[in-house]
């Protein structure tokens, strides 16, 4: 089962990925994008409470002050994760942003390894460096691409592909807990904490003034509003299904495939969708990640 929620989780995060993409479009300046992510968490509570009555035991919200605090950590590090994508997808390749979240893959997996004791075999290590290589050609496949990645679009980068893993860490700091509670009254929490931490930090964040102008053209975007309400669908059901994965999963193995995969989807989606061409560097950087992947999931020594 536990691959099965993976397969939904990542279907699930490539069609939000796409709905992303079309609202980056439309967004101006990081306190748009602020903006568009707040109101995107908004929609996510109502949808979090419809998966809670869809399980049946009515709507309990009650939970321990320990889930509270994990619930907090996860709505903080996913409102940094998804207003540092928004901005990032604006500058850099499609395909290269999910080559820099497999990167942040290795924060749940030292972080498991570190606090739950989770083993990493020699053929699993060996499986990680050839996606450190396949996240190398990646990069290079954007530098070629689109235009260089410049050292305020690294940082950008890093920063959203630590947050993810971050985020990721947190379905495991919840899984390990103990908890009484289910999964998706976990991850209505998060969505919860995430929007009051963007409503909180929006008054600090500032648009140019071309910025604003822009925004207050698009203010009444009944075309954005809706790509935002079917993201929320799908990042909550992302995050929801990926829950119940790492509840079965042993981190090593969740985050490299569930990357794998959708490093994979977005080339084929950039492809097909926005218009980025499918060079010879990108297929050898997804040969040598798939080939990381049957070290770490497959071949054991």
């Amino acid at each position: 089962m536990g691959y099965l929620f993976l397969i939904i989780s990542v279907i699930s995060g490539a069609t939000k990925g796409f709905f992303a993409k079309k609202v980056s479009d439309r967004t101006n300046g990081l306190k748009s994008a602020v903006i568009s992510n707040l109101i995107r968490m908004v929609f996510c509570i109502p949808i979090g409470l419809l998966f809670i009555l869809a399980e049946g035991n009515g709507i309990n919200l009650l939970i321990s002050y320990k889930d509270l605090l994990i619930s907090a950590f996860g709505g903080v590090v996913t409102s940094i994760f998804i207003v540092s994508w928004l901005l990032a997808v604006r500058k850099t390749a499609y395909t290269t942003i999910d080559a820099f979240l497999s990167m942040g893959m290795f924060v749940p997996i030292l972080l498991s390894l570190v606090l739950y004791k989770e083993n990493i075999s020699l053929s699993q290590i060996i499986g990680l460096l050839f996606l450190i290589f396949a996240v190398m050609l990646m990069s290079v496949y954007s530098n070629k691409n689109k235009q260089k990645i410049t050292v305020k679009t690294l940082i950008l980068l890093i920063i959203t592909g630590v947050a993810c893993g971050l985020a990721d860490f947190s379905q495991k700091m919840f899984n390990y807990s103990n908890s009484e509670i289910s999964a998706s009254v976990f991850n209505f929490y998060i969505y919860v904490f995430s929007a009051i931490t963007l409503a909180i930090t929006l008054p600090f964040f500032k648009n140019s003034k071309k910025d604003e102008i822009v925004e207050c053209q698009k203010s009444i975007d009944k075309i954005k509003l809706l790509y935002i309400a079917i993201m929320a669908v799908f990042l909550f059901a992302n995050t929801y299904f990926k829950t119940l994965a790492a509840n079965v999963l042993d981190s090593v193995m969740l985050y490299p495939l569930s990357q794998g995969l959708s490093l994979l989807l977005s080339l084929i989606m950039s492809a097909l969708f926005f218009k980025e061409k499918i060079k010879p560097i990108s297929i050898i950087g997804i040969t040598v990640l798939f080939v990381g992947l049957l070290f770490i999931n497959v071949i054991k020594f």
